[in-house]
C-alpha cells in the first residue's frame, strides 16, 4: 500500500510541478508582451516610409524606402544606398502626417560596397515631428530582444508592419549588427529598436538565411552627427568625429539583461491540437497543405467535424495523412477569400478540434504575440505585425493577354499575345470587343471593371467581330507570369504562396509559414482562435484571414 501511496503521491506532485511551471511561463510570456507593447508605443510614430520625390512637378521620382526620425526638428536617419545628398524625399508618418526632406550627408565608401551604409537626411517643413529615441549599439549583448518597424516594398502599405526577433551577433566581421528581424527591400533603412523602444541599429541588408539581416550600428550615425548635416557622399569615414558616449542605461540593462521577462519559454506544443495535413491529387502531383478542424454540436446534441483549408492548394480526392480511412467531402468554396470547407464522415470522430460554439473571437492588435499550429500539435511562435487591412489583386490579376486601344469607342483591340487566352482563342489587332460574360462592352474603359472580378483559372466568354464576322467564344484565364529575380528575398524557404494577394480583410505576422502551412490555425497567449494562415506572402510577412471571416464562412457554408 505504501508503494501506491508513493505513486500518488509522485503524479500529484507531478501534477502540480505542472500546473505551476505552465502559469509561470504563461505570466513570463503575458510580460514580454506588455515590454514589447511599451516599446513599440515610444518608437511607432517615428517610423517613415519615403520615396524621391519631384517638388516642382508634385511627383514620385523613385522606389520606397523606409526611416526613422530622432530629434523633434526632423532629423531622420536611413541607409545611405537609398539617398543622394541634395535630392527632396516625401515622408509619410504613421499617423497620416506628409512632409518634404532633404537628403543630407551619407558614407558610402566605393572600395567596400554597402558599407558602412549610413545616412541622413533633415525635414525641411517647419514642425515639431514624432521622433524616436537614439540608443547605443556599444552596449548590446547577443540574445536581447529588438523590433523592427518598417515598410516592405512588395506589401505597399501605408502603415509599416512589426518584426520581433533577438540580436544575433553585436558586430560581424564587416562591422554590422545581425539580427533575427526579418527585412526584404522597401525596409532599407528602417529602425531596429531595443526593448526600450530606442533606436540601436538601421536596416542595410540581408542574406538567403532568414536570421541573416544586417543593421547599420546606430554609434556610426553618433560618431559622425555633425558631418552628416553637410550634403556631401562621403568616400570613406569622415574626419570630423563626435563622441558617441555613455549609454545612461547600460547599469539599468546589465541588471535586466538575465530576467526570464526577457527571455520567456516559448511552447512548443499543444495536448489539444486542431491542425491536420491534407493530401490531394494536382496535375503537378501529390500536394499536402493543412487544414484547421473544428466542432459543432447539433440541436439533437450530435457532433459534426470540418476543416477549413486553403482552396488553391486543395486538389482532387483530399485525404488526411494521419488518417487515410477517415472520410472527407468538399462541402463549400470561397474563391474570394481562398477558402475550402470539407465536412469529415464516419461515426468516428477525430480528437482536438475548435468548438464553434466556444469560439470567442479574438482582437488583432499589432504588438501582440501569437502562435500558429502545425500537426501534431507542434507550435510556432511569432508577433502580430499588422491590425487588419486590405490586399488588393496584384500578382493574382487574371491574365486575357489581349490590350485595347486607349480611351477607343467602341473598343479595339491594338496589342494580341498570341500564345495568351486572347490569342489562343483567335482574338486579332483591329477587331472590336461587344461583350464580356454577356456584359456589353461599349468603350475600352468597360473591360477592365469587370475582368478583375475574376481570377487565374476562370472560364470566361467573349464576344467579338470584325468587318465581315461575330464571334463568341469560352476560354480560360491565365495568371501573370512572374519575373525570375535571384534577390535573396525571393530565396526564401518553402517559396511563396501562389494565391497571395486579392483579400478584403487580412494580418500580417512574422511567424515561419511556409506555403503548405496555409490552412493552419492562429492563436494568441490566451488560446483565442484569431484567424487562419492563408499565405506566405514574402520574407518579412505571412498573412492570415481574421477569425471573423473565417467563422462567417464555416456558418454560411453549414
Amino acid at each position: 500500500m505504501n508503494s501506491i501511496y508513493k505513486k500518488l503521491a509522485m503524479l500529484l506532485l507531478g501534477s502540480i510541478l505542472l500546473t505551476v511551471n505552465a502559469y509561470a511561463q504563461k505570466k513570463q510570456l503575458k510580460q514580454f508582451e506588455e515590454i514589447v507593447a511599451q516599446a513599440i508605443s515610444k518608437s511607432y510614430p517615428a517610423s517613415v516610409r519615403m520615396w524621391s520625390f519631384d517638388v516642382k512637378q508634385n511627383q514620385r521620382t523613385g522606389a520606397q524606402f523606409s526611416g526613422v526620425v530622432v530629434t523633434a526638428d526632423g532629423y531622420i536617419l536611413t541607409a545611405a544606398h537609398t539617398t543622394n545628398p541634395g535630392t527632396n524625399y516625401k515622408v509619410f508618418f504613421p499617423d497620416g502626417k506628409e512632409c518634404i526632406a532633404i537628403a543630407l550627408g551619407r558614407i558610402d565608401n566605393p572600395k567596400t560596397p554597402g558599407m558602412p551604409d549610413v545616412g541622413m537626411m533633415k525635414i525641411t517643413d517647419q514642425g515639431v515631428w514624432p521622433f524616436a529615441e537614439m540608443g547605443y549599439s556599444h552596449s548590446l549583448l547577443a540574445g536581447e530582444p529588438c523590433i523592427s518597424i518598417a515598410y516592405p516594398e512588395s506589401l505597399d502599405q501605408k502603415l509599416p508592419t512589426l518584426r520581433l526577433g533577438r540580436v544575433a551577433e553585436v558586430k560581424n566581421q564587416y562591422g554590422f549588427i545581425r539580427s533575427t528581424c526579418k527585412m526584404e527591400p522597401g525596409d532599407s533603412g528602417g529602425p531596429l529598436f531595443d526593448y526600450h523602444g530606442r533606436v540601436i541599429g538601421l536596416h542595410s541588408a540581408i542574406d538567403v538565411g532568414e536570421d541573416q539581416n544586417f543593421e547599420i550600428p546606430v554609434d556610426l550615425y553618433r560618431n559622425y552627427w555633425t558631418a552628416l548635416q553637410q550634403e556631401i557622399t562621403y568616400t570613406d569615414f569622415p574626419k570630423l568625429k563626435d563622441s558617441v558616449g555613455k549609454d545612461p542605461l547600460a547599469a539599468t540593462l546589465l541588471q535586466e539583461r538575465k530576467q526570464k521577462k526577457l527571455h520567456p519559454n516559448f511552447s512548443k506544443h499543444t495536448s489539444n491540437s486542431s491542425c491536420l495535413t491534407l493530401i490531394s491529387t494536382t496535375p503537378s502531383g501529390q500536394q499536402e497543405v493543412l487544414g484547421t478542424l473544428f466542432n459543432q454540436l447539433d440541436q439533437q446534441g450530435a457532433k459534426h467535424q470540418f476543416l477549413v483549408t486553403k482552396l488553391s492548394m486543395l486538389g482532387e480526392n483530399p485525404q488526411l495523412k494521419l488518417f487515410p480511412e477517415c472520410k472527407l467531402a468538399v462541402v463549400a468554396k470561397d474563391k474570394e477569400n481562398d477558402l475550402a470547407l470539407l465536412a469529415v464522415k464516419g461515426a468516428n470522430h477525430l480528437s482536438g478540434g475548435i468548438d464553434l460554439a466556444k469560439v470567442a473571437v479574438g482582437s488583432v492588435n499589432m504588438g501582440k504575440l501569437i502562435y500558429h499550429e502545425k500537426e501534431a500539435g507542434k507550435l510556432v511562435a511569432g508577433v502580430l505585425g499588422s491590425e487588419i487591412f486590405s490586399l488588393p489583386k496584384n500578382t493574382s490579376r487574371p491574365y486575357l493577354g489581349a490590350m485595347l486601344k486607349f480611351n477607343s469607342q467602341p473598343a479595339l483591340f491594338s496589342l494580341i499575345n498570341p500564345e495568351s487566352p486572347a490569342g489562343t482563342a483567335g482574338i486579332k489587332v483591329g477587331d472590336e470587343l461587344v461583350a464580356f460574360n454577356g456584359q456589353k462592352i461599349t468603350k475600352a474603359n468597360d473591360l477592365v471593371p469587370v475582368l478583375i472580378k475574376h481570377w487565374p483559372g476562370d472560364e470566361v466568354t467573349l464576344t467579338w467581330k470584325n468587318d465581315t464576322t461575330t464571334f463568341t467564344k469560352s476560354l480560360v484565364l491565365a495568371g501573370v507570369k512572374k519575373s525570375a529575380s535571384n534577390h535573396p528575398a525571393e530565396r526564401i524557404e518553402g517559396g511563396k504562396s501562389e494565391r497571395r494577394d486579392g483579400f478584403e480583410q487580412v494580418f500580417a505576422h512574422d511567424a515561419n509559414v511556409k506555403a503548405y502551412d496555409c490552412g493552419s490555425p492562429v492563436f494568441d497567449l490566451e488560446g483565442k482562435f484569431l484567424g487562419l494562415n492563408i499565405a506566405r506572402f514574402s520574407r518579412t510577412t505571412s498573412l492570415a484571414l481574421p477569425a471573423a471571416v473565417v467563422l462567417q464562412f464555416v456558418k454560411r457554408s453549414i
